[in-house]
């Protein structure tokens, strides 16, 4: 049984995939050779047009990158994915009719312009208790990137695991071939946003450690309630500094996250968490290599707008907060104080207590539900 909006496209060896409104949602069920073949089989064609547009297109209008030492330096992240997503990947070159390299690429994409410069934008709220007038905890993020990502929103997919291993089934929001993600959920009712934190927490890489996309994954199939999360977010480090936002049924927590610190932090008022791309946790004593905090920055100086924006709104609507306010909030534009703005991607709005999880694509799909408790197994 799948909900009403949910309109069936195609079937491929045990996997699903369908639409709401121009959303895909492919639901992969097996282990993962099974889950990546029926990833490859169901949209390859997606995959291809992904491909073209974020790989091949982005080389094309950046000549002077050197494509092939690149595609050398995302081979060695891959060389550390743990065997699960390998054997995704070798899976998906069975079925799709790309290469592994090509796949590779794919499910690194989001990092080729990184390459040029980075981009700290991404917003985060949560609210429960006083704030939704008893009603369930939700929790919402708005991811914003390079403007050319928005241009890829035709590709963009809800991409559901159902491992049969005994790991918890997990919910992704990616492009069509990634498995990869900074939006994750599992059928443990927890959902989570992880943004850039480099405007506090530096540019300096770690570049031996496991890929902060697929690690994000990981912790989802393997945590079955918010303090196994905690453990995974203070026994890792992450490739680059990171912000993670991880919310349960009964609250969210931030986890600032830099390569060789993590700190934890709960929310601003009890029932209100409101995260975007600098550190608030008060021990942080940051600085650049000059010796300036790095809170001067005009990079934190913008995040501080949109962290008070939220914080006002999420103020003013304090007792009335559930998934239909929530988006109103997050459709607020950035000149009024609110998280939308130009280079905004997508956003999503979810009640992890329901395993509800709505998804809205710039200028492409308005918002539209998806029951990730009818695509869980």
């Amino acid at each position: 049984m799948t909900s009403e909006n949910l309109e069936k496209v195609s079937e491929f060896e045990g996997g699903r995939l369908y639409r709401a409104g121009k959303i895909y949602v492919a639901q992969l069920n097996g282990n993962y050779r099974e889950m990546g073949r029926q990833y490859g089989g169901l949209m390859e064609s997606q995959i291809r047009h992904f491909y073209a547009e974020a790989v091949d297109g982005y080389f094309a209008r950046n000549g002077s990158l050197p494509r092939a030492t690149i595609e050398e330096e995302f081979t060695k992240s891959y060389s550390i994915y743990p065997a699960r997503f390998q054997q995704m990947l070798e899976g998906m070159e069975e079925t799709s009719g790309m290469s592994l390299q090509q796949l590779i690429m794919v499910d690194n994409a989001v990092y080729l312009p990184l390459l040029v410069s980075m981009s700290g934008m991404c917003s985060f709220a949560a609210a429960w208790g006083d704030y939704t007038g008893g009603g369930p905890l939700v929790c919402a993020r708005s991811f914003d990137y390079y403007p050319e990502f928005k241009e890829y929103n035709d590709t963009l997919t809800v991409v559901v695991l159902n491992p049969d291993d005994g790991s918890r089934s997990v919910a992704t929001i990616v492009n069509a071939g990634q498995i990869g993600a900074m939006s994750v959920f599992n059928d443990a009712n927890l959902a989570m946003g992880v943004h850039d934190g480099t405007p506090s927490g530096g540019q300096v890489e770690l570049t031996g450690a496991v890929p902060t996309m697929i690690g994000n994954v990981s912790i989802f199939l393997d945590s079955s309630d918010i303090e196994m999360a905690r453990a995974y977010m203070l026994s890792t480090l992450p490739r680059i500094a990171v912000i993670a936002n991880v919310a349960d049924p009964q609250a969210a927590h931030t986890f600032e996250k830099t390569t060789c610190a993590c700190k934890e932090r709960g929310g601003q008022e009890d029932g209100l968490l409101v995260a975007t791309n600098h550190f608030i946790e008060p021990t942080w004593d940051l600085k650049t290599p000059e010796g300036v905090s790095t809170h001067e920055s005009a990079d934190v100086q913008d995040s501080i707008m949109r962290y008070n924006g939220l914080l006002s709104l999420g103020e003013q609507y304090r007792g009335k907060i559930d998934a239909a306010v929530m988006m109103q909030i997050l459709d607020v534009p950035i000149s009024e104080g609110g998280p939308t703005r130009p280079t905004t991607m997508y956003q999503f709005v979810a009640v992890p207590a329901e395993l509800q999880l709505w998804v809205k694509a710039c200028n492409y799909q308005d918002w539209v539900l998806v029951e990730l408790g009818e695509l869980f197994n």
